[in-house]
């Protein structure tokens, strides 16, 4: 059965429910909650009408206030993607604000590797997690120059389900490391990940969020990555909620010294999502590949914000999102790159494309560039537009039936992520998405009439 705090809903949390939530973590964790707790009664949540970043994002009180805080449940989550690849892998497991699962293999624990519940980590790692946690989305005050705000604050007062990785110095973990997220509760879920790639180390972490069909929760995550010199960090994250669910997530990463981030986004499900893949290069070299994969059906809303934080001399970053809309499906994609003035020698980019696949659909795109030094290389572009017909007729006068041609046009238009992204079932895993996406489209609404082709429209 759930356990919930002698609160009822989001917006009542105080230092009484905060207290009950944190049990016997240690004393520094119980502080760092109680001052985010006061943080949190001081703060509103955003306005979507004065907020120029929540603006895209239909976003009610309603949805945080109206559901209850859950410390965990009975439930079971499906098979992760990494528990059904042929090689071994970290596999941990957060459901309903619990962690329930955490199986690392001993050839990477005799290497180092740690994966903790994130509350165990704190008395276990405490110099690491004390060091780290908020360190990317809060600052010292909590005030303006962060990525705070009231959902970030919740979070630090009252994450229910945490886990913990660290990869020492040097090593490489060729397998993916697995989280999955599962819900099968309403009410208001806050995991949280923190993981530490030290320096000169390599790995790969799966971020899964699932949840049982029909159930209508809140998310709000904050996944942080600490990624030192020289060193490599992979991350996929699946949004594939299987019902109704409003999720906000933050996923940020710190890329020191020639250390390299790379970044994709798999969103397919879910009622609102809103998502923010966030890197702070940090480091003179550092260099980021943030790549995003969105498929969109009827009544769904995407709302995604990749942001690039050039704060260093001589980094890279290279961002690339895809989606495809079909229904009345709403995306918004708002991208930015900032370049602070010291950055000189930044080399940057950002393009977003986005295929309208029935009527009713809608896309927007807004990249946005903010730019305080001269000596740098940036671009960015963006382009939305139908499968053109001509494409279509041309495959279909070949013999390939229409269904089968729209199904080559759209795998094509994704091909330049997926080839780019070559992880243990990912590939799989995304082309599964969007083949049920081809197969939620009306094909005979994007037949070509002779008439067209006669009357030379095409």
């Amino acid at each position: 059965m759930n356990e919930l705090l002698h609160v009822a809903r989001l917006d009542g949390l105080d230092e009484d429910a905060v207290r009950s939530l944190a049990g016997d973590e240690p004393s520094w964790l119980v502080d760092r909650r109680l001052a985010a707790t006061k943080r949190f009664t001081d703060q509103a949540w955003p306005d979507s009408r004065a907020d120029e970043f929540w603006r895209s994002t239909p976003f009610s009180r309603r949805i945080d206030v109206d559901l209850p805080v859950t410390t965990g449940s009975d439930g079971q989550a499906p098979g992760s993607l990494v528990s059904g690849l042929e090689i071994e892998s970290v596999d941990a497991t957060i459901v309903d604000g619990r962690v329930t699962q955490i199986v690392v293999p001993a050839a990477l624990a005799d290497q180092g590797v740690v994966v903790l519940d994130l509350a165990d980590a704190a008395t276990s790692h405490e110099r690491q997690v004390r060091e780290h946690l908020g360190s990317l989305t809060t600052s010292a005050d909590g005030g303006t120059g962060s990525d705070e705000d009231r959902t970030i604050t919740a979070s630090d007062a009252a994450w229910t389900g945490g886990v913990f990785i660290h990869v020492p110095a040097e090593v490489e973990v060729t397998a993916p490391i697995g989280v999955h997220i599962h819900v099968t509760q309403p009410g208001a879920h806050l995991p949280r990940v923190l993981a530490v790639i030290d320096h000169h180390a390599r790995a790969t972490l799966y971020l899964e969020h699932t949840s049982d069909p029909d159930v209508t929760a809140f998310v709000d995550e904050v996944a942080e990555f600490v990624v030192l010199d020289g060193a490599r960090l992979d991350v996929v994250s699946l949004q594939e909620w299987g019902g109704p669910i409003r999720h906000l997530g933050l996923q940020k990463a710190a890329a020191h010294r020639d250390a390299t981030v790379r970044h994709l986004s798999v969103t397919t499900g879910g009622h609102t999502v809103r998502l923010r893949p966030e890197v702070d290069l940090v480091g003179p070299g550092a260099s980021t590949r943030p790549l995003g994969l969105y498929v969109a059906g009827a009544g769904q809303w995407f709302d995604l914000q990749p942001y690039v934080r050039h704060l260093a001399p001589h980094a890279t970053s290279n961002v690339l999102f895809k989606g495809a809309l079909q229904g009345k499906a709403r995306t918004v994609f708002r991208g930015n790159v900032y370049v602070h003035k010291d950055a000189v020698g930044t080399s940057t980019d950002e393009t977003n494309r986005s295929l309208i696949l029935s009527p009713g659909a809608r896309a927007d795109s807004t990249p946005f560039l903010e730019i305080e030094c001269a000596d740098i290389t940036a671009g960015h572009g963006s382009a939305t537009g139908q499968i053109d017909a001509r494409h279509l007729f041309y495959l279909e006068s070949r013999g390939i039936p229409r269904d089968q041609a729209l199904r080559l046009i759209v795998q094509g238009f994704f091909r330049e992520i997926l080839t780019e992204v070559d992880l243990p079932g990912v590939e799989d895993r995304a082309m599964g998405h969007i083949e049920a996406g081809i197969a939620a489209v009306d094909v005979a609404s994007l037949a070509v009439s002779d008439a067209a082709l006669r009357d030379g429209e095409l």
